[in-house]
Formats: structure tokens, C-alpha cells, sequence
């Protein structure tokens, strides 16, 4: 079968390597690609695990190399053999020992393929303000630093519409592996802009008429029930300790909060986004009929 399999690479002029040791070139660029300073380096990065290496060739992301452990490689090749049917440039394929696999992999238990991709044109740094037109349904996340806190609200804001998301300079790494793996392969199919003047980004949006609202709990909050949304408005999630920044909130048109319990200090910010964005979508939905 194994062989059959091979063959069947082959004729689709996939080349197939195998590797086994751990000092391999290959291995050791792949490796490094766990760390942001050589993933920014080498404008590359690590998908792990059948669900999100099958996502990012069904995005038809730039896919250079698909890294198969030795004792898992039958499975593998079998069930992502068709996603290679027209995939151009076709990405090299490598099968490693499981000391090597061992060494590029982050997971506890891995699953045995690891796709690595160059980064993505839908994910860029903005320098030119101005020049930015905001998608209709975009979501802000101020100084979110935890990676895992990052994918998932990635994840609920793919669920509720969000076609881009914007990301302050000093939040999480898109590409991080902890990122990417909670984000579920939604990551693939939204865009993100990395803004590293927050303040000078919000006043551009404001003069084209965008409205933010900060989603914390201060003075003259208003609770998120009350608030009257339109088509285009923009909800602001921040830190997860220490929430939005005071320049960054009054920057915003205003703050909302979501009333919960008495003796519950705050909600995770992947919760809140998720609760924000759901009111969000339900009433885009009311004002479309649905």
C-alpha cells in the first residue's frame, strides 16, 4: 500500500524525501520556525495536525513543505493524498524519523503531519493609515497578548461574521502555534491587519465615519443590551489583565459592558468577544430579515 502510495506521488510530480536526522537542514528550518524571530525571519510558519493541514490546502494557502512522521506516514499519505489533485506549486514532501518529527513538532501528542506555509498576504502590517478601508464587519483587539486567547476569539469572530480582524502591534502572534491550533483553521479565511499606532488608527477610522466601542466597565458605560448598534460599528477587546488602555478607550466613541452576576469580577476576553459579536450578528441578522 505504502508503495502504491508513493507511486502515486510520484506521478504527480510530488517529490517525496525521507529524513532521519535531526541535525538535517530541513529539519533544523523547520524547527526554528517555532520561534516568532526565525518564523519573521524566514516569513514562514507551522500548521500542525490533520484538521489544520487539510484546512490550509483547501484555502489553497502557500504550502512549501508537508512534514509526515515515519510511524504514521501510511494513514497520513492515504488521507491527504487528494488534497494534492491540481495543488500548484506542489509542496515538498517529507517523512521523518520520530526523533525529527519529534524535534519541529509542539504538540504532546502529535498526530503525526505538520504543514509549513509561507506567511500570508491577508495578514499584514498597516503603515499607511489612511490609506486603510475597513471591512464592514471588523473586530479590534488591543494588546491581546495570550496566544491561545487570540485563536479563540479568532474562532467565535469567523463564526459571527467578522471578515477582518485588526490587531495592535504589541498582541500575540497570528502564527503562533498556541494560535493557531484554538483558531481551528478559521485563521485561513480571515484577514488581519497589525497596526502598531492604535491611537492614529482610530481617529482615521473615526473621520470616515466608523464608531468603536471599548467593552469594559467604567463610568458612563453602557450595558450592551441598550446599546444601539449600526451596520459598520466596531467593538475594541483589550488586555486580558488589565484591560484597554485609557488613551485607547477615549479614543473610542464610547464603552459597553455585559452585565453578569454579582461576585464575578470579569469574563476571559475570548468569552466577551464571543458574547459581544453574537449580539453583534443577531441583530445584523434582525435588520436583514433573517
Amino acid at each position: 500500500m505504502l508503495l502504491y502510495l508513493y507511486r502515486s506521488f510520484w506521478e504527480k510530480n510530488v517529490e517525496i524525501k525521507v529524513i532521519t536526522s535531526r541535525q538535517n537542514a530541513t529539519v533544523v528550518w523547520a524547527s526554528s520556525l517555532k520561534e516568532k524571530k526565525y518564523r519573521e525571519k524566514h516569513a514562514a510558519f507551522l500548521a500542525e495536525g490533520v484538521k489544520l493541514v487539510k484546512e490550509a490546502f483547501t484555502s489553497r494557502l502557500p504550502v512549501t513543505h508537508v512534514f509526515i512522521s515515519e510511524d504514521k506516514k501510511t494513514d497520513i499519505l492515504e488521507e491527504l493524498a487528494p488534497l494534492f489533485e491540481g495543488f500548484e506549486p506542489a509542496p515538498e514532501i517529507v517523512v521523518l524519523s520520530s526523533p525529527c518529527f519529534e524535534k519541529i513538532s509542539t504538540e504532546k501528542a502529535p498526530q503525526g503531519v505538520i504543514a509549513a506555509i509561507k506567511y500570508l498576504d491577508f495578514f499584514k502590517r498597516i503603515d499607511k493609515i489612511n490609506s486603510v478601508d475597513l471591512s464592514p464587519h471588523a473586530l479590534y483587539l488591543s494588546s491581546v497578548r495570550d496566544p491561545s486567547n487570540l485563536g479563540a476569539i479568532i474562532r467565535s469572530a469567523a463564526a459571527f461574521g467578522v471578515e477582518e480582524i485588526v490587531l495592535s502591534a504589541d498582541s500575540a502572534d497570528v502564527y503562533h502555534p498556541k494560535t493557531l491550533r484554538a483558531a481551528m483553521g478559521t485563521l485561513f479565511r480571515i484577514s488581519v491587519l497589525i497596526v502598531s499606532d492604535e491611537l492614529a488608527f482610530l481617529e482615521a477610522q473615526r473621520a470616515k465615519g466608523r464608531r468603536f466601542f471599548a467593552a469594559e466597565l467604567r463610568e458612563n458605560a453602557i450595558p450592551l443590551s441598550s446599546l444601539s448598534l449600526r451596520d459598520g460599528d466596531v467593538f475594541v477587546i483589550g488586555n486580558e489583565g488589565h484591560g484597554i488602555s485609557p488613551a485607547v478607550s477615549s479614543a473610542c466613541c464610547g464603552s459597553v459592558y455585559i452585565p453578569i452576576a454579582a461576585g464575578v469580577e470579569s469574563l476571559n476576553a475570548s468569552v466577551a468577544a464571543s458574547v459581544l459579536l453574537w449580539e453583534q450578528y443577531k441583530k445584523r441578522g434582525e435588520a436583514d430579515g433573517v
